[in-house]
């Protein structure tokens, strides 16, 4: 997430407004003011409940909870959609790399999170929360 915060603050200092005649001339495939427009407080609920859904997947994923993997692989399943729908884009080539080298690291950690030995993390917690849930 760090990472993510990064690339934008880039973007922000480093775009000097090169591609900005470009990116005007691009079609747009979907016309999400109107989305917006009609049903405010439910696209404002949709992206405040992703935006809770992914912080709660990362909190579950860096406490080794099993459920918190699971959760960042749909959490992940869920944003692909909006990929598809956004259409062509224009973006800087060190723009383009940060954020291949940002898929790569968020495949490696998915990979990780499901084969051994951080695999075992997951389940060792999990069967201890069980334990500790029985005794009671």
């Amino acid at each position: 997430m760090l990472f993510e915060i990064a690339i934008f603050a880039a973007l922000y200092f480093f775009d000097n407004g090169a591609l900005a005649p470009a990116r005007n001339v691009l079609p747009e495939t979907v016309d999400w003011q109107t989305y917006f427009d009609l049903s405010p407080v439910f696209c404002g609920a949709i992206g405040l409940l992703l935006i809770i859904l992914i912080f709660a997947s990362v909190v579950g994923v860096l406490l080794f909870r099993n459920w918190g993997r699971w959760l960042y692989l749909i959490v992940s399943l869920l944003i692909l959609p909006v990929s598809v729908f956004t259409g062509p884009a224009i973006y800087y080539g060190w723009e383009t790399a940060l954020w291949d080298m940002l898929q790569m690291a968020n495949g490696a950690v998915m990979l990780a999170m499901f084969l051994p030995p951080i695999s075992n993390e997951f389940n060792t917690f999990s069967q201890q929360n069980a334990e500790s849930c029985a005794a009671i």
